[in-house]
């Protein structure tokens, strides 16, 4: 077996799919941003086009979870890319005339695609890279996303800037023609380890309760789920409120605001590098994945302690790097343990657990602030709350280890109610 995740070729072609995804995952909010723009009433038009992906994430992201377990992964992420890919091409025969209800469906169209790939995605990199790796398997996928993240929405801006937004979505419709060659290409490396669709006797909604019967049972990952709720509802949510708010008071706007969100992203990249790199050093993983995590708070609180923009782009780094490291961990444990037949909606119960406090805690900052120094102040509270938030899960038991030796597992008769067959997490099988 190969060093590392990129000597397993149907890893490789997975990656190297979302690769040229990402750009496309750019292209696309800008190319909608520029024809929303135009109209009377732009704010609102954009509220109600974003709001669509929103909700298109709740109502699907579980659909989607128990389709990832029941069907063929890979067929089922490309049947996404076909959705998106008709969703940009309808937006593009419709133009720059597009009335504002087609292009809140074409909006959602992309959100259900989102919400039936990101399962399977997650759940099928267990069959494509050993055990070992699997720590370096994610974090080269989160480092791939954050690089999106850093130069995505430049390039992304400046492409739609001199081509126009239907040049561009032409582009972006490429990028997923591109991600289903990929993806057949993984086919073709999975051969005979390619698992057909079992029958399934019990309904769609029976399995996603199965679904959140074993993320309860597992004591550690619930805790977590919990704390990224409380996360997102009083830290992350007024984040992309309140930053943009500070930035424009302090930092001189846009300028500034780019500049610490794109340290974020950077220091995102050498946080996932990290965990990728020294997952083996890890005894307890979980007690480092929650101090990581709690830098977070410290960037929470870094326009209550300072106005230099060089520390500020420091203290975001520090926090980006942060949320990173706890990431891979937690994804890597999550696919360590949990048995293949699960994971599909394990890991749906894991994307909704990131966002569903989103809106809640957006309208919670709207609502309650007023100018930047207030704005400085719900940070802090926002930091603490991290800080706080972070250490109680490590009263849980398996925490620490994150479900490591002893911990325990989740019934088996639930995967065998999901699928008929619980395939195991790990063995020579998964690698190439």
């Amino acid at each position: 077996m190969g060093r590392g995740p990129f000597s397993h070729p149907g890893y490789r072609w997975l990656w190297s799919g979302q690769l040229v995804s990402i750009i496309g995952d750019q292209l696309f909010p800008m190319a909608v941003v520029a024809l929303a723009l135009g109209r009377e009433e732009s704010a609102f038009s954009l509220g109600v086009v974003f709001g669509s992906r929103f909700c298109a994430l709740a109502l699907l992201i579980l659909v989607g979870g128990v389709l990832a377990d029941r069907m063929d992964k890979l067929r089922l992420m490309m049947s996404s890319d076909v959705v998106r890919l008709a969703a940009v091409l309808l937006l593009i025969a419709l133009g720059n005339g597009a009335p504002l209800w087609t292009l809140a469906l074409i909006t959602f169209l992309m959100g259900a695609g989102e919400s039936i790939f990101q399962p399977a995605y997650d759940s099928v990199v267990p069959s494509l890279v050993p055990e070992q790796v699997l720590e370096q398997a994610n974090a080269a996928t989160n480092m791939l996303k954050n690089i999106g993240q850093v130069v995505g929405p430049a390039g992304a801006g400046l492409l739609v800037a001199a081509v126009g937004p239907r040049s561009a979505l032409w582009v972006d419709a490429a990028t997923f023609a591109v991600s289903s060659l990929t993806l057949l290409m993984v086919g073709r490396r999975m051969g005979a380890r390619r698992q057909p669709a079992a029958e399934h006797e019990e309904s769609m909604f029976a399995e996603a309760v199965a679904g959140i019967r074993v993320v309860v049972r597992m004591r550690w990952l619930m805790a977590l789920e919990a704390m990224a709720v409380v996360h997102v509802l009083f830290a992350v949510g007024p984040w992309f409120v309140l930053v943009p708010l500070i930035a424009d008071d302090r930092l001189g706007g846009p300028a500034g605001y780019g500049l610490v969100l794109s340290a974020f992203a950077l220091g995102g990249i050498g946080g996932a590098a990290v965990a990728g790199l020294l997952q083996k050093l890890f005894r307890r993983p979980g007690l480092w994945a929650l101090t990581a995590i709690s830098l977070f708070g410290v960037a929470c609180l870094a326009f209550a302690v300072t106005s230099s923009l060089a520390v500020l782009v420091a203290l975001f780094a520090l926090g980006g790097a942060g949320v990173q490291f706890f990431d891979v961990l937690k994804t890597s444990a999550i696919q360590r343990h949990v048995p293949r037949a699960l994971l599909g909606r394990v890991f749906a119960l894991d994307f909704f657990a990131s966002f569903v406090g989103m809106p809640a805690g957006q309208m919670l900052a709207g609502l309650l602030v007023v100018g930047a120094q207030q704005a400085v102040t719900a940070m802090a509270v926002a930091g603490a709350v991290v800080f706080v938030t972070t250490l109680l899960p490590l009263a849980v038991r398996d925490v620490a280890t994150l479900g490591g030796p002893g911990a325990e597992a989740p019934p088996a008769d639930d995967g065998k109610q999901a699928t008929g067959q619980v395939a195991p997490a790990t063995g020579a099988g998964a690698a190439e």
